[in-house]
């Protein structure tokens, strides 16, 4: 036996941490920079709410006017 079974808690709890982690702060960042947003107001905000309530909120916010912009620039050519 590779581990012992005391060990089995400490690994959950881990891993729940791990998880925890990524939903609290990775996927707001990743979002919110995908949508040309604050990654670090997003992930203070998550913090507050919960990670599925503002999942639904940058979603519903969509792109910001900035990274519009940009977009549409790109796609027509345009240095930024």
């Amino acid at each position: 036996m590779l581990i012992s079974d005391t060990y089995y808690p400490a690994l959950a709890i881990i891993v729940i941490a791990l998880v925890v982690l990524w939903l609290w702060i990775f996927v707001p960042a990743k979002m919110a920079r995908n949508r040309g947003r604050s990654a670090i107001g997003w992930v203070l905000l998550f913090w507050v709410i919960t990670p599925f309530w503002g999942m639904i909120a940058l979603w519903v916010l969509g792109d910001s006017k900035k990274k519009i912009r940009k977009d549409i620039m790109d796609e027509l050519g345009h240095k930024s």
